[in-house]
């Protein structure tokens, strides 16, 4: 009878957590749909992170309107490049005379060092108090940018970010539950934000 009602209480226990998960994974879902690009008003600094299709082009693309701005006085850093990548990478995605090699060479910094979203956020809270930044946009992936931010703020509470969430071309959201690989990827990145989200609670609490 004590086994009995022991394992009934421990599926009760999976039950719960099983539909805490789902119903979490459903919100990350909807907050991913819900993102929607930044509108171009004025120029800001901005931070483009590697890793996902297309991230770097969309961040020439938003940083190209600014120069029809008018606007020199800003800031660029690309986080996550990997050694060996270097400004003449960023220029072959550019006509040669592109107006925006202008703001290669004046305004662009590099990243090499970060190998992950935590290292992203740690080498641009260096970028950020180096040159005295209080706000910028965010690019990067639709799925990946709530850990973005959450990995941001965590280190930078203070700053403000505008979010300019890319689409990933192989992947519709809306319809992620009929693709393996786009619900895969929703799955993973909403097990990453969990496991990000847990460890920076667990620091607080322990420093």
């Amino acid at each position: 009878m004590n086994k009995h009602i022991f394992k009934v209480f421990f599926l009760l226990i999976f039950i719960i957590i099983f539909i805490y998960f789902c119903t979490g994974l459903l919100k990350y879902k909807e907050q991913v749909q819900s993102l929607t690009e930044y509108s171009i008003k004025e120029a800001e600094n901005v931070v483009i992170l590697t890793g996902g299709s297309n991230r770097i082009k969309e961040g020439l693309k938003l940083i190209k309107n600014f120069s029809k701005l008018g606007s020199m006085n800003i800031d660029i850093l690309i986080s996550g490049t990997g050694k060996g990548f270097t400004k003449s990478n960023v220029n072959k995605l550019l006509s040669k005379n592109d107006p925006l090699n202008i703001f290669i060479e004046c305004c662009l910094e590099l990243d090499n060092k970060s190998q992950n979203t935590r290292s992203n956020a740690i080498e641009t809270l260096i970028w950020v108090n180096k040159n005295n930044i209080k706000q910028l946009i965010l690019i990067t992936s639709n799925y990946h940018m709530p850990r973005a931010v959450l990995e941001f703020k965590n280190k930078m509470p203070n700053l403000k970010i505008i979010k300019y969430p890319i689409t990933p071309e192989k992947h519709n959201i809306n319809n992620w539950i009929y693709s393996y690989e786009t619900f895969s990827l929703i799955l993973l990145e909403y097990c990453k934000f969990l496991i990000a989200k847990s460890r920076i609670n667990i620091s607080k609490i322990l420093f």
